[in-house]
């Protein structure tokens, strides 16, 4: 790791992790839709209120997390883009 900032091999770690978790919260995500969508029709009791109630939360702190993950991936693929920049222009001018 540089003194001031991250090596690539360090964001590539956090560009691979963040697209892996975003990958397998997509597919948990798809399994809550399907439950939220047959619940209607096979538990439309409180019971079924209350689960409706959970997935709602879920579905809300599911965008938030996604969206964060999302950044994060976004800034690591930035600092990554700069760092390979810097090493580029770098070696330029000493040659």
């Amino acid at each position: 790791m540089a003194k001031y900032g991250y090596d690539d091999a360090t964001l590539q770690g956090i560009i691979n992790a963040t697209e892996t978790g975003l990958q397998a919260m997509g597919n948990l995500n798809s399994g809550v839709m399907n439950i939220q969508a047959m619940l209607p029709q096979v538990n439309n009791s409180t019971s079924g209120i209350k689960l409706s109630t959970a997935i709602a939360d879920w579905t809300t702190d599911f965008n938030l997390v996604k969206n964060q993950l999302d950044a994060l991936n976004v800034k690591a693929n930035a600092l990554l883009t700069a760092n390979r920049s810097a090493n580029t222009d770098a070696d330029s001018a000493s040659n």
